[in-house]
């Protein structure tokens, strides 16, 4: 379908979300008149999570829930949506109601004239909520960084909830190494278009079970800096010997 929007969700335990979670997606995009298609990716939840989500799809053919059982991670199970997914665009959102799924709609819109679109908390119409104030830290911690590494300038580049084209994603996949929880981070690094849309939204509370985020995030992150730098520093160092190369063919 030319405008279909495939949903990525990504799942570890969400038995007592999923169900809620997508019956509400569905209702918004309804209303909205959006063709779509919800792509569940789970990691083997011990609480029965993909279960949940066959029984789903027996009764809705849009929803399609996948179970990883030799890989884990919630970047690495974004991915794995992006290739089973049919549509020309995705949505990358939690099923813990964290965001808000109200905004999906204007995400998928500004994708109409965009490559990428950030649901960003640090935003006049947008905020953390209830946010633990150490994870607020290393936001703003990750936001610094960015500025660094990115020409493109966002203002929450840690953000799970974002919209991007099928073809940038192509176009980066060969590039980014997915690990840990931040996709966004690492495409965010590699990724060639300044057509980026940002889109404020309240951070909002899990309505069941409780954070997968740990100490291993710090570690994937700071991974996810080095491998972003030394990816950079291949490209700049490609281009200019490349120049070199060409140059000393040209003779007088």
């Amino acid at each position: 379908m030319k405008d279909l929007t495939s949903i990525i969700l990504p799942t570890y335990n969400e038995a007592g979300n999923i169900r809620n979670c997508i019956e509400t997606i569905t209702n918004i995009l309804e209303k909205a008149s959006l063709p779509f298609e919800i792509i569940i990716v789970d990691d083997n939840s011990p609480d029965g999570t993909f279960e949940v989500a066959k029984v789903l799809a027996k009764y809705d053919t849009r929803i399609k829930p996948f179970v990883r059982t030799t890989e884990k991670g919630l970047s690495s199970a974004v991915t794995f949506g992006y290739d089973k997914a049919s549509g020309v665009q995705f949505v990358v959102v939690d099923a813990d109601f964290q965001h808000d799924y109200s905004k999906i709609p204007d995400v998928i819109r500004l994708l109409k004239e965009n490559d990428i679109v950030v649901a960003t908390r640090r935003s006049q119409d947008g905020g953390y909520g209830n946010f633990p104030i150490l994870r607020k830290f290393a936001s703003l911690f990750a936001t610094k960084i960015s500025e660094w590494l990115f020409p493109v300038k966002i203002s929450d580049p840690m953000s799970g909830f974002f919209g991007i084209s099928k073809s940038i994603y192509l176009d980066t996949k060969d590039k980014i190494h997915p690990r840990g929880y931040k996709i966004l981070f690492e495409i965010l690094g590699v990724v060639k278009t300044d057509k980026i849309a940002e889109i404020g939204y309240t951070f909002g509370l899990r309505t069941w079970g409780h954070s997968k985020l740990d100490s291993g995030v710090i570690f994937y992150f700071l991974w996810d800096l080095i491998s972003i730098k030394w990816h950079q520093w291949k490209e700049s160092h490609r281009l200019f010997f490349g120049s070199k190369g060409r140059n000393s063919h040209i003779h007088p």
